[in-house]
């Protein structure tokens, strides 16, 4: 009991977050703290070289090697990517024993936090046009070769009219079976963004192809459904989604089509929901 108890002050001193006003590198002034994952923190800072306000990623000290194979990970990533939808990788930083990414910073809500917190529901249509914007940055990932495996509403940041995809720590090479990198990043605990079981979830979602991606956007898009659902009696058996939710048909097989993986490509998929769009939107 008390070798735990010293475990977890020991962590939580190590992990705690860095003061406001500290320059880190002698170059990004820390302004506020944004919040901590599983292997890393953020941090809303200040380039003292260009006055310009970025998000600063740092590697939690307690997770050490883990925590530094995966932000470089990152970083090398967000390299290799060009996209509006995808905060750009400005900087890569190393400081004494620790290192940090410095990317752009998008001013905005998740939609984790627009529903969780703010109590945001979102109709059909509304729910499309999202996923729509979400296969702009997810085609340009799976034509640079890569698959993102993590599309939940935490990764999706909405500013003003733009959606943004963020986060592409546990993306990887299409048909790249050996990575693994961040695979239990969440401690086995079911994160939110998911429809069903966490376990057959995040096993589809790993999977290093396209589709992967595509069935996370269907995911995402029954999250946000359910977010307004409210049972027709209390004690209501529980059914299928197909059943609960109120869904135009042309809708509900384009979604039936996410989780099943119909499509193998983002534009395949986006020809197919522009023709939802005119038959269920206008």
């Amino acid at each position: 009991m008390l070798g735990a108890w010293w475990q977890r002050w020991r962590r939580d001193w190590m992990d705690y977050p860095l003061r406001e006003g500290t320059v880190y590198a002698g170059r990004y002034r820390i302004e506020r703290f944004i919040g901590m994952g599983s292997f890393g923190q953020a941090y809303r800072c200040t380039d003292l070289t260009s006055g310009a306000a970025v998000l600063l990623k740092r590697g939690k000290p307690s997770k050490r090697g883990q925590a530094r194979e995966m932000l470089k990970r990152e970083s090398d990533m967000l390299r290799r990517l060009d996209h509006p939808q995808i905060p750009k990788r400005l900087d890569y930083s190393v400081h004494r024993r620790e290192e940090v990414l410095v990317m752009e910073l998008v001013e905005g809500d998740s939609l984790e936090h627009a529903i969780m917190e703010q109590g945001r529901t979102f109709s059909a249509c509304e729910a499309l046009h999202i996923v729509r914007q979400l296969l702009q940055p997810l085609k340009h990932m799976h034509e640079k070769g890569y698959v993102h495996r993590d599309v939940r509403i935490p990764n999706v940041l909405v500013s003003g009219d733009r959606v943004y995809l963020i986060d592409v720590g546990l993306a990887c090479r299409i048909g790249d079976t050996s990575s693994a990198a961040g695979e239990e990043r969440h401690g086995g605990r079911a994160p939110s963004g998911f429809a069903d079981s966490w376990g057959a979830a995040k096993h589809r979602m790993r999977v290093p192809e396209p589709a992967s991606d595509l069935y996370g956007l269907g995911h995402l898009f029954l999250f946000m459904m359910y977010a307004g659902y409210k049972p027709a009696a209390e004690g209501q058996e529980e059914r299928g989604w197909e059943e609960e939710l109120a869904l135009d048909l042309e809708v509900k097989a384009f979604v039936q089509g996410l989780l099943e993986s119909r499509w193998r490509s983002a534009a395949a998929c986006e020809r197919e929901l522009e023709r939802v769009l005119k038959e269920a939107c206008l």
